[in-house]
């Protein structure tokens, strides 16, 4: 019966995770070419990676998002550090 359990709870914590390799990749050099076209409006909506994006459930996305958005913050940071 324990044995059932804990296959149970690992498999919940894969679902949890999400998809392996679904965490976006985002470089300074993707940011600064960004940028360096003018106005952004949706930067987020502009750096995602929507073959991958678009096959996530709702949990999925939003960490996507997160991490997006976390990765995006990190290179503007480095950029203005160089600037």
């Amino acid at each position: 019966m324990q044995y059932d359990v804990h296959d149970m709870a690992k498999k919940a914590k894969k679902r949890l995770r999400g998809k392996e390799g679904a965490s976006p990749r985002v470089t300074t050099e993707m940011v600064r070419a960004m940028l360096e076209g003018g106005i952004v409006i949706n930067p987020l909506g502009r750096l995602t990676d929507h073959a991958v994006f678009d096959t996530l459930d709702d949990a999925g996305r939003q960490r996507y998002i997160l991490e997006l958005a976390k990765s995006y913050n990190s290179c503007l940071e480095k950029l203005k550090k160089r600037a």
